[in-house]
């Protein structure tokens, strides 16, 4: 009977952008899918806050299953909000209010961020993530567990090439190389290697999964906005901006490489893979472009639910209108990303 009812369920692979603590947007969505008895979850490739949130999710099912999956993220998160931070600058706001309030508006914050300090000039310091992540999870058990496929993307800083960490690999190191931004922590060292933040090749790093996954349904999960309303126009939203603006190419380059593979019709082994894979997007793009970039670094508990809730309703609504899709049909068509200038008109179907 256990078979049988294994056998019915919908395989899915998650693929998850990082953004800082709008990655709780990502845990609501999760927490959607975990409720689904019929999805079962076999793989998970993320990058940054992605990584944070896939590697909680995968340590949680292996642990306990969807049930454990969901209490992990939970733990994950409130223990993010209770962290000092910037979030403690709002503590007479109400939530949706702070949510949305940016933190250059805050004279503090700004005094901090003018200054031009590298954190090689501070005192070596302990990422505060790293006892709440070795307290969550038990990475022996990640490492030794073949059931989900877990991938990790971190950016060497000497080479500029990307580098995957994969099941046997999975280390503390690994998930914090991932969302080590270098303007606010040292690279961290992995066999005499530097690594930055994984989003400037790979947010996420969807590649290296495809390779090992069976026929499936690929979920990927968007938080980092593609567009702007405003120009930005000080020094500090100029990176800023340049920053997202790369995170997300890394991210749109890789998706139009499957598209231009699957328009060839050579019929080799990775049109063959990216065929039997069903594609799917989740995000909620025009709420989260009202949010300042800023807002990513923002750990304050109410702006923290307020993007679960979103990311739960956000999910729900997605399944309500593509459910019944997943095992049978792509909700998202690569193809579309193809210019008509280069394949012409009469090979573009939109």
């Amino acid at each position: 009977m256990i078979e049988q009812q294994t056998a019915t369920r919908r395989k899915i692979v998650l693929a998850l952008q990082g953004g800082g603590s709008h990655g709780a947007f990502t845990w609501g969505v999760l927490d959607r899918l975990l409720d689904d008895p019929t999805i079962d979850i076999i793989g998970m490739t993320g990058t940054s806050a992605g990584a944070m949130n896939g590697t909680v999710l995968v340590d949680g099912l292996v642990r306990g299953g969807p049930t454990e999956a969901r209490a992990g993220l939970r733990r994950y998160w409130q223990a993010v909000g209770a962290m000092p931070g910037f979030g403690s600058l709002f503590s007479n706001v109400d939530g949706e209010v702070a949510a949305m309030t940016p933190l250059e508006s805050i004279p503090a914050y700004n005094e901090m961020m003018d200054k031009s300090v590298s954190p090689y000039d501070l005192p070596r310091s302990i990422n505060p993530l790293r006892s709440m992540l070795m307290e969550l999870i038990d990475f022996d058990r990640l490492r030794s567990q073949e059931e989900i496929q877990l991938v990790l993307c971190a950016t060497n800083a000497r080479t500029a090439r990307r580098h995957i960490f994969t099941n046997q690999d999975i280390s503390i190191d690994a998930v914090l190389a991932s969302a080590c931004l270098p303007q606010f922590f040292r690279a961290v060292e992995i066999d005499g290697e530097p690594y930055w933040d994984g989003g400037w090749t790979g947010n996420p790093a969807l590649g290296p999964l495809v390779m090992k996954i069976p026929e499936c349904d690929l979920i990927i999960v968007r938080i980092d906005p593609a567009n702007r309303s405003d120009t930005p126009r000080t020094l500090r939203d100029i990176f800023e901006r340049t920053t997202e603006i790369s995170f997300n190419s890394a991210f749109w380059l890789e998706l139009l490489a499957g598209a231009i593979i699957l328009r060839s019709g050579q019929h080799g082994h990775l049109q063959q893979l990216l065929e039997q894979i069903r594609f799917h997007i989740i995000e909620a793009g025009p709420i989260m472009e009202r949010f300042p970039m800023s807002s990513k670094r923002n750990n304050y508990p109410p702006m923290l639910e307020y993007l679960h809730d979103l990311g739960r309703r956000t999910g729900d609504d997605w399944m309500a209108q593509n459910g019944d899709a997943l095992g049978h049909r792509s909700t998202y068509d690569l193809q579309q990303l193809l210019p008509v200038k280069v394949w012409g008109p009469e090979q573009h179907s939109d």
